[in-house]
Order: C-alpha cells, then sequence, then structure tokens
C-alpha cells in the first residue's frame, strides 16, 4: 500500500521481548513550534538478501560506529553535530531462481548527511531468462520470461534495492510468489538543533495520494514502495527551513498484537509486489473470522473499502502515530472513522477481501511512525507478541456479555472514490 508522507525513521531493533525504540522525524503545519534542542542523529542498514527464509547479512548501525560483513558495510556518526551516515553493499556471481536471472556482480550505496541525501548502484553483466541486459545503472523492470516480474536498483525512501524479483508461476520446482530482494542499503542523518526557533511558514507540499487524515502523498518514479520520493540533494532552499521535532516512540507500554487468536507471520516488508511495487507491512495469517484488535488507544480513521486493500481502516494513536489494516472480512459492529477505541478493542476480523481474494485469509498490517512512510513492523509485532502489558483477552470487556462480537457492514461503495 502506498500511504506515506514526508519524514525521516530511524529504527534499532533490540530483540522480539525488548524494547523497539524508534526515532521519527514528523512533519509540522505552518505556524508550528520546536520545542527544546536535539541531538544530531544518523543511522544506516544494508543487507545481501531478504526472502521468505528471513534476511540474511544484515548490518546496521545508529548514532556512532560501523561494521562490514562479507561484502555489506554501514557506519554512521554524529561528531561535532554534524549527522553522516554510509550503507553498501557489492556481491559476486549472482544467480536467481535456478539461473533465471544471473549477474556478474550487483552493487548499491546510500549515504546522508545533514543537507540530505542519496543512492545509486550498478548490475554488471544481467542476464534474465536466458536474454543479455547489458549493466545497468539506473532503475529498469523486466519480465522473467512469463514467469515472473523484477525490477533493478529500485528507489525507496532513503534505500535502495539492487534486486527486487517475484515469481507469478512454478518454475522448475520453485512455486508462485516466491519473493527475494538481494542487495539492500539505505543511510539517514540529521544534524544537531541547538535552538527552539519558530517556523513562520511551510515550503510548498509536493501533491500527495490520500493518508489516513485524507491528505495526500507524492508517487515515487519506482512505480510503487508507499509512494516515498527520493531524499533530496544538495542545499536546502533559503530561507532556511528548520528541521522538525524528534519524538520519541516507545512501544514498550500500551499495545497489543493485532491479531486474537493462533497466527503465523514472517517479515515480508519490502518484498516486491506487481500492484503496489513494494510491500510495505507484514501479513498475520489467522482463520477467517479471527478478531483483529486495534493495537493501542487511539481513533479509528477511513473505515471502508478499496479495490486492493479490500476493507480496511487506520488507527491513530494519541501520540500522532497511525496503523493500517487491511484485507478484513468484515469490521465490528461499531467501527466507523472517528470512533474511539482502546489497545485489545475489537475493530474487524481476519478476511481475504481486496486483491487478496485469492490467497490465505490474514491482516495485512502497517506501522507509520508520526503518521509518515512505513516502517517494518516486524520488530514491533515480535515485541508485541512477546508481552502483556495490554491483557490478551482486553476486548473482552467491551464485549464480554455478548456471545461473539457481530461483524458490521461490510463494504461502502462511494468509499471507492475516496482513495487510499
Amino acid at each position: 500500500m502506498a500511504f506515506g508522507q514526508r519524514g525521516v525513521v530511524r529504527a534499532l531493533v533490540v530483540g522480539a521481548a525488548a524494547a523497539v525504540l524508534l526515532v521519527a522525524w514528523t512533519s509540522r503545519s505552518s505556524g508550528a513550534r520546536l520545542h527544546g534542542a536535539s541531538a544530531a542523529s544518523a543511522s544506516a542498514t544494508a543487507f545481501r538478501v531478504r526472502d521468505t527464509a528471513g534476511t540474511h547479512g544484515l548490518v546496521s548501525v545508529s548514532g556512532v560506529g560501523g561494521r562490514t560483513v562479507r561484502g555489506v558495510g554501514a557506519s554512521a556518526s554524529t561528531s561535532g553535530g554534524h549527522g553522516n551516515a554510509s550503507s553498501h553493499v557489492q556481491l559476486t556471481h549472482v544467480s536467481l531462481y535456478k539461473g533465471l536471472i544471473r549477474a556478474s556482480s550487483v552493487k548499491v550505496d546510500a549515504s546522508a548527511n545533514g543537507n540530505g541525501g542519496g543512492a545509486g548502484g550498478k548490475i554488471s553483466h544481467l542476464v534474465v531468462a536466458g536474454e543479455s541486459k547489458g549493466s545497468p545503472t539506473s532503475r529498469h523492470t523486466y519480465d522473467l520470461g512469463g514467469y515472473g516480474r523484477m525490477v533493478v536498483l529500485d528507489r525507496s525512501g532513503n534505500g535502495i534495492a539492487g534486486i527486487r524479483a517475484t515469481l507469478t508461476r512454478d518454475y522448475l520446482g520453485i512455486p508462485a510468489g516466491s519473493s527475494v530482494v538481494v542487495a539492500y542499503a539505505s543511510a539517514v542523518a540529521h544534524n544537531a538543533v541547538t535552538s527552539a526557533p519558530s517556523v513562520t511558514s511551510a515550503a510548498p507540499s509536493q501533491p500527495r495520494a490520500s493518508t489516513p487524515n485524507g491528505g495526500a502523498q507524492t508517487q515515487s518514479s519506482s512505480g510503487g514502495g508507499g509512494g516515498r520520493s527520493a531524499p533530496s540533494s544538495g542545499p536546502p532552499p533559503l530561507p532556511r527551513r528548520v528541521p522538525p521535532a524528534v519524538r520519541l516512540l516507545d512501544t514498550k507500554r500500551g499495545f497489543t498484537f493485532p491479531v486474537y487468536g493462533p497466527h503465523n507471520y514472517t517479515d515480508t516488508f519490502g518484498a516486491f509486489r506487481a500492484d503496489t511495487g513494494f510491500h510495505e507491512g507484514n501479513d498475520i495469517f489467522a482463520a477467517a473470522g479471527t478478531p483483529v484488535v486495534a493495537v493501542t488507544a487511539g481513533t479509528l480513521n477511513r473505515v471502508g473499502t478499496l479495490r486492493i486493500s479490500g476493507n480496511r481502516l487506520w488507527v491513530k494513536s494519541r501520540k500522532g502515530d497511525c496503523f493500517f489494516f487491511a484485507h478484513l472480512s468484515a469490521f465490528a459492529t461499531d467501527a466507523r472513522s472517528g470512533l474511539h477505541v482502546k489497545a485489545g478493542q475489537v475493530v474487524g476480523f481476519v478476511g481475504s477481501t481486496g486483491d487478496a481474494e485469492k490467497t490465505p485469509p490474514h491482516l495485512h498490517f502497517e506501522v507509520h511512525p508520526g503518521c509518515g512512510p512505513a516502517v517494518d513492523p516486524y520488530p514491533f509485532l515480535r515485541a508485541w507478541e512477546g508481552r502483556r502489558d495490554v491483557p490478551a483477552a482486553a476486548w473482552l470487556v467491551r464485549y464480554g456479555r455478548e456471545y461473539g462480537v457481530r461483524p458490521g457492514q461490510l463494504v461502502q461503495l462511494k468509499d471507492f472514490l475516496a482513495g487510499g
């Protein structure tokens, strides 16, 4: 799904049952003020391969430090109040799907400082389904001989993926739906803010597609990836714009897992998608009709249905973070836009609506800190799954006198025109 806004996100994963902290740079409207100073920040992430088995060769640094593992490296620095970050991946003799995709080398790199950032790469001697495609140095899309689709050097947000590929048909025993990301690098950095000036006016925003609050978001040249536009390079325009305030999102308390009942899921964030280009969430598989609950206290937004997401809704927390739920079989009886909900309150039920009609029932779930670009929800889900800050049966407090939560209406046809 594509529901991004301007923002830069730094994530630190410290374990499945440990705290997950995310620093989010949230946008502010005209006339907003900054409250207090903020330190410089820098983070970089890179990995060799992400497939259905997980992420391999992952290197990630935040603040100050550097790591290099077998062709994968990342470094970050905040010296002197200036944020700087970089990451790179270089692989040789790449072969995917039993030789359906081959390249002599895949190279990507990303860098960022207080003025912006950039990313680039090169695929050397690329061969797809037996045909030579040369050595691309910019984004290209290829058909895999009728067996799938591939995008190379796909920039999204602050990162770049060397290869994203998905099979749409079985190939030499490899099942349709198998997807892989090869060579990914990203970097984010901001300088310190030492004063608290007022923002009297905001620079003109770019056209945007719909967001949970009815706004819009820019469409990236990648044709997907949540509409994230590439980070700007070069100095900022004059008069100098003040970086927005830093806010800490602490998920250690007040959150709960979104599916109530037996379930399973893997980290598929960033996987290629033919319709949206980039998978911005994780799919949590469960039996059809399994209750879906609000992960935190907040307000429901954009409760309705769309062709791709099917029955969907947003939960906006009291602190201004957004969580997206899609492919619901139905909504809870009282679910409506503007409804205030508590963590653990049933808002819908697992299903296969929208473009998921031919897939097993599941919840598509996204995390948007500051209601900005999506970040990988997997570490959040693992942390919430391992804790019980909100009782697992909290929804029974609301529905305890009923034999079961009754589904509400399934479709509001007019919402097809609403976007988002």
